[in-house]
């Protein structure tokens, strides 16, 4: 998903806007409701404090499932359904329905390893988007 587009559509999340993933990432989510759901980018490389999603815990399209991934505790994101829709079709996202890219649900990072709710920041105007 594309952050740009997703902070655009009224996203959210828990670093300063300056740390906040900025480029297309795959994101992996944590929960959802009705309205929205708790995503957290995914990373390439290792990083600071970054924790392991492992490769054979992934499931879907040949470039989601290639490689470790990572994801970063400090970094929640909350994002509405339509935000998480547009910026998958912006990004052009190759997974659908019938091929979902997917996380087995041990490898899935627990709510409890992120900044509580009240860490919330980053919207689109806080990033001169809105």
């Amino acid at each position: 998903m594309y952050p740009e587009v997703l902070l655009k559509f009224g996203a959210s999340h828990t670093v300063e806007p300056q740390d906040a993933v900025a480029a297309q990432h795959y994101f992996v989510c944590l929960s959802a409701d009705a309205s929205e759901g708790l995503w957290t980018p995914l990373y390439q490389t290792r990083g600071d404090h970054r924790l392991a999603i492992p490769e054979a815990a992934k499931a879907g399209h040949a470039r989601w499932t290639r490689g470790t991934s990572y994801y970063d505790p400090d970094e929640l994101w909350r994002i509405p359904h339509k935000a998480a829709q547009r910026g998958a079709a912006a990004a052009m996202d190759q997974s659908g329905p019938k091929s979902a890219n997917t996380v087995a649900l041990p490898s899935v990072p627990s709510r409890a390893q992120f900044p509580s709710d009240t860490a919330f920041r980053g919207t689109a105007h806080d990033r001169g988007l809105g």
